[in-house]
């Protein structure tokens, strides 16, 4: 099954590229068509990985749904290519109780998400994500200012 279609966009980035970064106000959505990506969150000095996406897994669907800025920042791990269905074609194609419907498990995912964060919850014996070493820390933190500077100039 192809996921192009009209009105989608195919992005092709390199290794260590940005999609996008946490607090980013963009809302479409992305498909990765091949390749690996790292989810990943900023806690003070810290980088931290959220989950490695792979072919066929989707990014940002939170925001395109509810409109919020985004939670987590991506960066590419291997050259990648995404499909971008942007905003608009949401709004144009989906009919409107399928936005809401969105909207609603959009908040009960965010709303999970802020009580795992602020509690703490974790499930008992299940391996976590591996943290980055210092270096890895090192290398996204220069990517993540790059993509900072790239963007004020």
């Amino acid at each position: 099954m192809s996921l192009e279609s009209e009105g989608t966009v195919k992005i092709k980035l390199k290794k260590d590229d940005i999609l996008f970064l946490a607090e980013d106000e963009e809302n479409d959505l992305f498909i990765i068509q091949k390749g690996k990506v790292m989810v990943f969150v900023q806690k003070g000095s810290q980088i931290i990985p959220v989950a490695y996406l792979g072919d066929g897994e989707y990014i940002g669907e939170l925001s395109f749904f509810d409109e919020g800025a985004r939670s987590a920042s991506i960066i590419c791990m291997e050259d990648t290519e995404f499909i971008k269905i942007p905003y608009e074609e949401m709004n144009q194609r989906c009919p409107p109780w399928m936005k809401v419907l969105g909207q609603q498990l959009t908040r009960k995912i965010r709303e999970g998400d802020e009580l795992i964060r602020s509690k703490g919850i974790r499930k008992k014996n299940v391996e976590g994500i591996k943290p980055l070493t210092i270096e890895e820390q090192t290398h996204c933190f220069k990517l993540v200012d790059q993509k900072k500077q790239s963007r004020s100039s």
